[in-house]
């Protein structure tokens, strides 16, 4: 009962969290949209004007603002502005935000809805940074275990001396650097795309095509990522291998693998939950432009695209889509760690 209703906690906590932040975005973005609104207005009313050319101007006049009164009344513009705020942070959470102005989805559906877009583009997204967040952690929590295991070694301060580099160089560099090496010096691998236009021969055959286009994304990202998880799981492992329990655990002779398993890895094991968490969550939101570096469709290129040509349905679209996508990964890992952590209770704290 105690998990049913911390569950519940948690989950009602993340729906205020999302519809707090599109609130947000939707007051922000609002004026945004209604500006793009109000020049399609006028362009409508243009030719309508055309169609009526023939008539008498005052009848002319008369249909023409009868004509915007409707298209207004159609989008909420004759509402006042609080109203027009609530409206349109009900279609972000739902995603009805009309058409887009610049994409559509791939051949054949051709679709310009923003939800039809935003659930194509978000497949590969979703793939591409799961695949390479679970290659970083578990590489990183093993270099990571390395490293606790005899700090100030040749190990330990490469991999710290590469932490710093990495942490301190943007994603986007690494990526451009990755594409003039693999792609332009040296061509091992492909971008630009999913997968060829003409793969087939079966799905065999068709995996290993679209592996070979997700594989310089990948190993780009796991480059950016596994140092920093290895260097922050030597840090929470490292601590508890010098307790006096720890000692005592040597002194009789146990396995030094089962001393890092059982009293370091699984003592840091809410932090590393918490980490992980932090590197997938943070690959959606800051290393999406990756996507972009490397030509590859996904919510990324598609966000970089909907920027420049100003297409706001299609941004807050998208926008939407990584804010839950974040919420959501914090929640699991604020569940997980309960039961990671016999110390802590459902919603009672630390217990003494």
């Amino acid at each position: 009962m105690a998990r049913i209703h911390f569950i519940s906690g948690r989950l009602l906590r993340l729906g205020l969290g999302f519809m707090t932040a599109t609130l947000c975005y939707s007051i922000v973005l609002n004026s945004m949209l209604e500006t793009t609104i109000k020049a399609q207005i006028e362009e409508s009313l243009q030719g309508f004007r055309l169609g009526l050319a023939a008539t008498d101007p005052i009848e002319r006049e008369s249909a023409m603002a009868t004509h915007r009164r409707d298209l207004e009344r159609e989008f909420w513009l004759d509402r006042p502005a609080w109203q027009r705020v609530l409206a349109r942070a009900v279609d972000i959470v739902t995603l009805d935000l009309g058409l887009s102005q610049t994409t559509e989805t791939n051949y054949p559906e051709r679709s310009r809805l923003v939800l039809d877009i935003v659930k194509e583009r978000l497949k590969p997204t979703l793939l591409l940074f799961s695949i390479s967040s679970g290659i970083s952690i578990l590489l990183g929590v093993a270099l990571g275990k390395h490293m606790a295991a005899r700090p100030g070694g040749g190990i330990d301060r490469g991999a710290t001396a590469l932490t710093m580099i990495f942490f301190g160089t943007p994603p986007w560099w690494v990526a451009s650097f990755m594409v003039l090496l693999f792609v332009y010096t040296s061509p091992v691998f492909k971008i630009g795309a999913l997968h060829s236009v003409n793969a087939g021969g079966g799905w065999l055959s068709m995996g290993l095509d679209y592996t070979y286009y997700l594989s310089l994304p990948v190993l780009t990202l796991v480059l950016i990522k596994t140092w920093s998880v290895a260097y922050f799981t030597r840090m929470m492992t490292v601590v508890p291998l010098q307790e006096d329990y720890v000692m005592a655990a040597r002194g009789q002779g146990i396995p030094e693998s089962k001393i890092l398993s059982r009293h370091g890895l699984r003592v840091a094991a809410p932090g590393i939950t918490t980490l992980a968490a932090q590197v997938f969550a943070q690959s959606i939101c800051g290393d999406i432009l990756i996507e972009q570096v490397m030509a590859r469709p996904g919510l990324g290129s598609t966000l970089v695209l909907a920027l420049h040509w100003n297409d706001i349905p299609l941004v807050t679209g998208i926008i939407a889509m990584i804010t839950a996508i974040y919420c959501i990964t914090f929640a699991i890992m604020d569940i997980m760690y309960v039961w990671l952590d016999p110390r802590i209770t459902y919603g009672l704290g630390t217990r003494q």
